[in-house]
C-alpha cells in the first residue's frame, strides 16, 4: 500500500488534468441536508443514502443553481452544492483540516468531529486520466497505534460508470443522521479495496426497470491488529435502489472472516456468502465467522414547502435454523427542513431513535443480550481499532436524539442537539462502558464560513460518563475546528 501511495504522490505532482475527486465524503451535515432538499425537489434523482456520494449524482445541480424560480431554500441548497462541485472540479484540490478539543465526543454522527484531543490531516487530490488519487497524512494525539496515519489517502480508477478503489475511504450506509447500524464513520476508515457504481441509471429491461435508479457498493477491508485474530477481513455489500420518486431502499450485508490462523480459502468465503441451510452457522469454530445483514428504507417528499424524510433501518445477526437472519437491532427517524424567509435561509429539525439490543423474532420473541455486534469466534466484535464499525453507541445500548439547525443567508450554520443514551444497559457489552450508564448530552455549535476556511465551534455538556459506577460526573467539552479546501 505504501509503495502505491508514493507512486500516486509522484503522479499527482506531475499531473495537470481536471477533477480532483469522484465523490463527496460523509463529513458535513449541511451538505447532506442540501442533498436531501434537492432530492425532494426533484433536482437529484436516485439513491442518496450511501456515502461517499458520487459526484455523478449531482449532474443536474448546475441548472438548478441558475433557476431563480425555485423556492429560496432549494435554490440556496443548489448554490451551495454547485459551489462544492465546482471546487472538486478544479485541476487540483488540497483538503486541510484540524480540530482540537479537551474531550472527544462520545457520539460520532454524520460529521467530522475530532476522534482525539488533536485531530489534523492534509490531503492532495488530483485526477490523472481515469485515475483519481488522494495522497495525505494525518495526526491524532494518543490514538490507538501510531499518532500519525495516512487515512486521507486512496486511489480510485474509473471504468465506465464504475470506480475501483483502494486505500482509506470513509463510508456511511443508511438514512440515519446520528448513526448507522452497519457501516458508519464511528470507527476510523478501514484500509480496503472496493467497487462503486457512480451514476445510478435504471436498467432498461422488463421487470428490472421497476427497481428504478440503482447503485452497488462493495468492499473488502483489513481490520489490522486485534486481540482475537490479526488481519481479520471484513466484506461489505450494499445495493440501493429508488423504485419511486422519494422512495429509497437499501439492502446490505457485512461479513467478518479470515485472519491469522483462521481458514480463508474459496470454500470458506463461498460458505459465508451463499451458504445453504446451517453451513455458515455451525456454532463451532468451523463456521466462516460473523455476519450481519439487513435493510433500510426512507421516503423523502416536499410537502407545502417543507422537506420531510421518514426512515428506518434494521440489521440482524445470522441465526441457526430456517430463518436467514434474526436478532435485530433497529433505528428510525424523521427529519424536517424548510425555508426561513425569502433570502435563502433555512431551518432543519429531526428526531432519531435506535436500539442495538438484539431482538430475536423466532422462539416466540425474546431479547438476546450481548449478541449484537458480537461473535464467539471474533471476540473483539464488529470493531476496528477498538471502535464500533456500526452505530457509535455499540451493542446492547439505545439512544434518543433530537437536533435542530438554522442556516442563514450567509451560509452560517447554527445547530444544537439533545441526546439521551443508555450505554450497555444489559451489562453484557462492556467495550465502551463496563457497567450500565445513562447519559444526557446537550450540544450547541456554529459552522462559520470565512475567506480562509470554515471554522466550527462546538460546546458539549453531559451529566454522566461511561465507566463511572456509583457516581454521575458532569462534564463539559469545547471543540474548535477549521477546514479549508483550495
Amino acid at each position: 500500500m505504501r509503495a502505491i501511495l508514493i507512486g500516486a504522490s509522484a503522479l499527482a505532482l506531475l499531473a495537470t488534468s481536471a477533477h480532483a475527486a469522484p465523490w463527496l465524503s460523509p463529513d458535513d451535515p449541511q451538505v447532506r441536508q442540501d442533498v436531501e432538499t434537492l432530492q425532494a425537489a426533484g433536482v437529484i434523482h436516485g439513491p442518496v443514502n450511501a456515502w461517499p456520494l458520487p459526484l455523478a449524482t449531482l449532474s443536474d445541480v448546475d441548472a438548478a443553481a441558475q433557476d431563480m424560480s425555485l423556492p429560496p431554500d432549494v435554490h440556496a441548497a443548489a448554490m451551495r452544492i454547485n459551489e462544492l462541485v465546482e471546487l472538486y472540479d478544479q485541476s487540483h484540490l488540497t483538503d486541510a483540516r484540524v480540530s482540537v478539543t479537551n474531550d472527544p465526543s462520545l457520539i460520532q454522527d454524520f460529521g467530522s468531529l475530532a476522534r482525539n484531543n488533536v485531530d489534523a490531516s492534509v490531503a492532495m487530490q488530483q485526477q490523472i486520466g481515469n485515475l483519481f488519487v488522494s495522497v495525505g497524512v494525518g495526526y491524532r494525539r494518543h490514538q490507538a497505534g501510531r499518532d500519525y496515519h495516512f487515512e486521507p489517502s486512496y486511489a480510485a480508477y474509473k471504468i465506465g460508470n464504475w470506480a475501483l478503489y483502494g486505500g482509506y475511504v470513509d463510508e456511511w450506509w443508511g438514512p440515519g443522521n446520528t448513526g448507522a447500524l452497519l457501516v458508519s464513520t464511528s470507527a476510523r476508515p478501514i484500509p480496503k479495496i472496493g467497487i462503486k457504481r457512480l451514476a445510478a441509471h435504471p436498467i432498461d429491461f422488463p421487470v428490472l426497470r421497476w427497481l428504478g435508479p440503482w447503485r452497488i457498493d462493495a468492499f473488502v477491508g483489513d481490520l489490522g491488529k486485534r486481540n482475537d485474530y490479526d488481519h481479520t477481513k471484513v466484506i461489505g455489500l450494499r445495493f440501493d435502489f429508488a423504485p419511486a420518486p422519494g422512495l429509497e431502499i437499501g439492502v446490505n450485508r457485512a461479513l467478518q472472516l479470515c485472519g491469522n490462523n483462521r481458514p480463508c480459502g474459496f470454500k470458506t468465503i463461498s460458505k459465508a456468502l451463499v451458504g445453504f441451510g446451517n453451513e455458515d452457522n455451525t456454532g463451532t469454530l468451523d463456521e466462516p465467522g460473523n455476519q450481519i445483514a439487513g435493510m433500510d428504507i426512507s421516503y423523502t417528499r416536499r410537502i407545502g414547502g417543507v422537506t420531510a424524510k421518514v426512515y428506518g433501518e434494521a440489521e440482524a445477526e445470522d441465526e441457526d435454523g430456517p430463518l436467514l437472519v434474526d436478532q435485530f437491532g433497529w433505528l428510525s427517524g424523521l427529519t424536517l427542513s424548510g425555508p426561513a424567509g425569502d433570502n435563502g435561509a433555512s431551518w432543519a429539525a429531526g428526531v432519531e431513535f435506535a436500539s442495538t439490543r438484539a431482538y430475536e423474532i423466532g422462539n416466540g420473541g425474546r431479547y438476546r443480550n450481548g449478541s449484537f455486534y458480537n461473535n464467539f469466534i471474533y471476540t473483539d466484535g464488529y470493531t476496528y481499532k477498538g471502535d464500533p464499525i456500526g452505530y457509535s453507541i455499540d451493542g446492547d445500548s439505545k439512544i434518543a436524539s433530537f437536533n435542530a439547525a438554522y442556516t442563514d443567508a450567509r451560509n452560517r450554520r447554527f445547530y444544537g442537539s439533545f441526546r439521551r443514551v443508555h450505554y450497555n444497559y444489559t451489562g453484557a457489552n462492556m467495550r465502551i462502558s463496563a457497567n450500565p450508564e445513562t447519559i444526557n448530552i446537550a450540544t450547541l455549535g456554529v459552522q462559520w464560513p470565512t475567506s480562509f476556511g470554515d471554522v466550527t465551534l462546538e460546546g458539549r455538556v453531559q451529566d454522566n460518563d461511561v465507566n463511572t459506577p456509583g457516581r454521575s460526573p458532569t462534564k463539559g467539552a469545547v471543540e474548535l475546528g477549521w477546514r479549508s479546501r483550495f
